[in-house]
């Protein structure tokens, strides 16, 4: 499982899995896994230390439970290529099936791989028993990069959104000439698209379009946003409401006009996007991974690129 002070989509989508699985009567043991992003990143020799500490207590665990089966959340990039091949050898494993859920996957840039890659990709072929994919071309760049298609199988993250909306519930139409709430939400990263979205604001503003966008969220690229905002005197109508609990995030959403999500992030299955789709919220995206494989335009959503431009057209 994921950190339990982690951000993004592992930490609101595993836990009701865990609850399924016990439900079907499984007897499931959860821990923490390391896994998940935080606001403060990791020092590298903390994350090493915390690799370790980690392993050698699956280890244990896995001696004293002997599961059938281990899942573990993960990605797959340098740092978690590294984590997960130590954390199997040190785990020490013989009997137990391996399944590794792929949140988001970098595979296609190890397609040229040094040879330490190589190595650790093989050892990870090897160990593995099977791997939960989210989309289409994350399945095509594994399958070159020589992995078994036999071992990948497509899964969701679980979206709970409904058991919160009211029964009521029912967006209303607005008018050309009034106020758009527009919302982004997720991590503050550079490919994650805040920065397009406020400059797209700045066209929107040039075209006299009425709008407010209210940005959730947090990251490395919250400072940058922000002077963005200062610098075009966007301060009246962008707002930075910082990370929030997922019961606000839901709030947020219901009471938005259109979420805007022009990511280029090697998405996996981002839970913020398809928690809009879940609350009929109209959505502008790119046209890749999951929103590529769920979505089509116009019927759920107006596709763009990340050109701000062009995200202010689709808006």
């Amino acid at each position: 499982m994921p950190a339990p002070d982690s951000i993004g989509g592992p930490i609101s989508s595993e836990p009701p899995l865990v609850d399924a699985l016990r439900s079907k009567g499984l007897d499931v043991v959860a821990e923490t896994y390391v896994y998940g992003d935080k606001l403060t990143p990791t020092p590298f020799f903390q994350r090493v230390k915390r690799v370790l500490r980690t392993a050698f207590r699956f280890r244990k665990l896995v001696r004293e439970h002997r599961p059938s089966v281990i899942f573990l959340n993960s990605a797959f990039d340098k740092k978690t290529i590294l984590r997960d091949s130590a954390s199997l050898f040190l785990m020490g494993l013989k009997d137990s099936k391996v399944f590794i859920k792929l949140h988001g996957s970098m595979a296609e840039d190890f397609e040229s791989a040094g040879f330490p890659f190589r190595q650790l990709i093989g050892y990870l072929q090897k160990k593995v028993d099977a791997f939960g994919y989210h989309t289409r071309e994350e399945l095509e760049a594994f399958a070159r990069l020589g992995f078994d298609r036999k071992k990948f199988f497509p899964v969701r993250n679980a979206v709970t959104i409904h058991d919160d909306l009211p029964a009521d519930h029912e967006r209303p139409r607005k008018e050309a000439d009034e106020i758009f709430d527009l919302l982004f939400a997720a991590r503050f990263v550079p490919t994650k698209g805040l920065l397009p979205t406020i400059l797209a604001c700045e066209e929107l503003r040039k075209r006299g379009v009425r709008f407010r966008l209210k940005c959730v969220g947090d990251g490395e690229t919250s400072q940058e946003a922000k002077d963005a905002v200062g610098r075009l005197a966007l301060g009246r109508v962008v707002t930075f409401t910082g990370q929030l609990p997922e019961a606000d995030v839901t709030t947020e959403l219901l009471n938005a006009d259109i979420f805007v999500f022009p990511t280029s992030h090697p998405e996996g299955f981002p839970n913020a996007l398809f928690k809009a789709v879940a609350t009929g919220l109209p959505v502008v995206t790119t046209n890749i991974r999951a929103a590529a494989d769920y979505l089509s335009d116009p019927q759920n959503c107006l596709y763009c690129t990340t050109d701000p431009a062009n995200i202010a057209d689709r808006i």
